[in-house]
């Protein structure tokens, strides 16, 4: 028999989404802003602060999602803790003590973690380091459970209750033995996410963008209606054709982006060759900025 207990999670999902919403209403309103002012350096300002915002507001999101999917499951191998598309498996025959939180001083939690949510890592008194998976309110509503490995903390409504669960469950015996990992699954089970150089590859391309946005916006201000195009059979053309060349490269950019997010778990090689592409492209596209507006 598996039981299934949620925690209370009505306070953290509400501050999550109103935190979602907040960042990514000040996206729209600085993509807004950069779009109705003039085209100039500080307009690229307002777009490198509205991808970090909406970056974000992306992540608030995916956590708001996992509080919203926290839940516990405890059957006779062990305790499984879901966040998101995370696992936290706990065998039973590893799990050593219980300690209400109330016998202990509230906590301090580090990592994600805001009212009514907290998944992270804090130090307990007496307990050393903790692994958090809650949505407490205060220390009464902690329950720790210790192992020889690592101590975490969950959220119960109530401890005696869930104790007497689990020594039912371990009365009648671990049917396997189920290692005590983190297991995840789905996005946050790419290995982009621990692939250094390939987040690194990304970043630059992003960054060679941006300096390529940069200068064509601090050019453009002091240019002449009409310029010459050294690429362009007629040789002069107005000046805003001059803006296709930050529009090619952000489409690049993300076209190189999103299929080398996809096909690096499927093959690193080929996730470095779209992340280098992407780079690659921007240099070309800023070399190709520089000739037209210094010949």
């Amino acid at each position: 028999m598996i039981s299934e207990l949620h925690p209370h999670r009505a306070l953290g999902v509400l501050v999550g989404a109103a935190l979602t919403a907040w960042c990514f209403v000040f996206t729209v309103a600085l993509l807004w802003r950069g779009l109705t002012q003039p085209i100039d350096l500080p307009a690229v300002g307002l777009y490198v602060t509205a991808t970090l915002f909406f970056g974000l507001g992306s992540l608030f999101a995916y956590w708001t999602y996992s509080c919203l999917t926290l839940k516990y499951f405890l059957d006779r191998n062990g305790l499984t803790i879901h966040w998101g598309d995370i696992r936290q498996l706990i065998p039973m025959d590893r799990i050593e003590k219980l300690v209400p939180g109330r016998e202990l001083p509230a906590p301090k939690v580090t990592g994600v973690s805001w009212l009514g949510h907290h998944v992270g890592h804090g130090l307990v008194e007496g307990l050393g380091d903790t692994i958090f998976y809650s949505t407490h309110g205060s220390q009464e509503e902690l329950l720790y459970i210790v192992t020889a490995e690592h101590t975490y903390a969950i959220s119960v409504t109530d401890d005696v209750q869930f104790a007497e669960e689990l020594q039912g469950h371990q009365k009648l015996g671990q049917v396997v033995s189920l290692p005590q990992v983190n297991e995840r699954h789905s996005v946050a089970a790419l290995p982009l996410w621990n692939d250094p150089l390939a987040l690194l590859l990304a970043f630059a391309a992003a960054v060679g963008f941006a300096v390529t946005l940069g200068y064509v916006f601090h050019q453009y201000p002091g240019l002449p209606e009409s310029i010459p195009f050294p690429f362009s059979s007629q040789g002069f053309g107005d000046k805003e054709e001059l803006l296709s060349i930050p529009i090619t490269g952000l489409g690049i950019l993300a076209v190189s982006l999103v299929l080398g997010f996809l096909l690096h778990a499927l093959d690193r090689a080929v996730g470095y060759l779209l992340f280098l592409s992407g780079l690659g492209a921007q240099i070309v596209l800023l070399s190709a900025a520089i000739i037209t507006l210094n010949q």
